[in-house]
């Protein structure tokens, strides 16, 4: 563990923290986005973030991350030289195979560490950041209650799909989705309800059942893709495909990881 996220850590713990807050009635808020809708919020923003890691240009609809959050992603995932636009590092390529709760653990521990470079208490991140995994899936809780480093991060983890923003007559309100409560869950949990989509061959063809854009510009990181169906990605992993991975620091074990951890079921 990082030594200054442990030792803010390890003060949350002592000094102690505050309970989760109460939800707002459904009488203020009115309808909400059912457990469905959520998801595919946060995935959609989730995903949205992961392919403008790989290329901004792949992103249909504009994207603004905050300052703090791309101070976070520079920290490890991108890097740039003599003024040019900033490029995935050998961390970030490496980043993009890792499961998405390894992922998400990963951009929290950044977003902590570089709190004091924002001007924020490290310790008052944390304890915001534990209580909300806790928060239950699905309900809204006012902003009224947040003091103004929490709602500078609701703004943040919204970016990234953790919490879904609504505005209503006179207050707003936000809504912790899957990503939020999966942080207080283990990382096995999380990963063992994942369904598989890709098969690979003994001659190396690769087939990936999937119409995600993202899932083919991972797979294009050590493989060939050579066309891209409604839902089926089709390529091959190549010696030229691989040796394009290696140069990019991905390692031969991350990539049969990423191959077992996401092998269809058949």
């Amino acid at each position: 563990m990082n030594d200054k996220f442990q030792g803010n850590m390890q003060k949350y713990l002592v000094d102690g923290g505050s309970l989760p807050r109460e939800p707002i009635p459904s009488s203020v808020t009115g309808r909400l986005p059912t457990l469905t809708e959520l998801e595919n919020y946060a995935l959609e923003q989730w995903e949205c973030f992961l392919l403008q890691l790989i290329n901004s240009s792949q992103v249909e609809r504009g994207t603004s991350f905050s300052s703090s959050m791309m101070k976070t992603f520079q920290r490890g995932l991108l890097s740039s030289r003599d003024g040019d636009a900033p490029k995935l590092s050998e961390n970030g390529f490496q980043f993009l195979l890792m499961e998405t709760n390894v992922q998400l653990w990963y951009i929290m521990r950044e977003y902590i560490s570089s709190a004091e470079e924002r001007g924020v208490d490290p310790t008052e991140l944390i304890s915001f950041l534990l209580e909300l995994s806790f928060h239950t899936l699905g309900a809204a809780y006012s902003f009224n209650t947040l003091t103004d480093v929490q709602r500078i991060a609701i703004r943040d983890l919204a970016e990234l799909g953790l919490v879904k923003v609504q505005q209503g007559r006179k207050d707003s309100w936000f809504i912790p989705t899957k990503l939020a409560t999966n942080l207080s869950s283990s990382l096995s949990d999380s990963s063992a309800s994942k369904e598989g989509i890709v098969v690979v061959e003994t001659n190396f063809r690769l087939y990936a059942y999937s119409a995600s854009r993202l899932h083919c510009e991972i797979l294009r990181l050590f493989s060939r893709v050579e066309y891209q169906l409604p839902n089926l990605i089709v390529g091959a992993i190549t010696k030229e495909s691989l040796y394009g991975a290696f140069d990019n620091g991905i390692t031969a074990e991350q990539i049969i990881s990423f191959l077992k951890q996401n092998a269809h079921p058949a």
